[in-house]
């Protein structure tokens, strides 16, 4: 239903409103990238076999970071850290060659930013 505003009032008006809007918009980029950082973590955990116990697979985690400004999420490894460059490009071996590289990260990580990109146009659209 439409309101009726004041001319000396539509000032505030547009803002209530932009707030309002922009209140939305935090809530459903928030709820968004949470959501596909977790499918990017699950992904991971089953992208490609790199042989071993198994630990490297297991130890995919996320991060999330709130801020006044914005969201930050973040998929690490924290049963291995280091091995998750190494086993992405390769690496030298120690008499000579190198290794093959496994890529696993970049595919999932392009895979999720269209994801997020996608799910956020359509929502925001609404």
């Amino acid at each position: 239903m439409p309101q009726t505003v004041k001319a000396d009032n539509l000032a505030a008006a547009v803002n209530d409103l932009l707030k309002e809007y922009g209140d939305e918009a935090k809530e459903i980029v928030e709820t968004t990238i949470t959501k596909e950082i977790k499918a990017a973590a699950k992904d991971l955990k089953s992208a490609g076999s790199f042989g071993g116990s198994g630990k490297y697979r297991k130890g995919w985690r996320t991060q999330i970071q709130k801020s006044r400004i914005g969201v930050e999420a973040v998929a690490y490894n924290a049963a291995a850290p280091g091995l998750t460059h190494l086993l992405e490009h390769g690496h030298a071996k120690q008499n000579g060659g190198r290794t093959k590289a496994y890529e696993h990260i970049g595919p999932v990580n392009d895979r999720t930013q269209d994801d997020v990109m996608t799910e956020l146009e359509r929502n925001l659209s609404k």
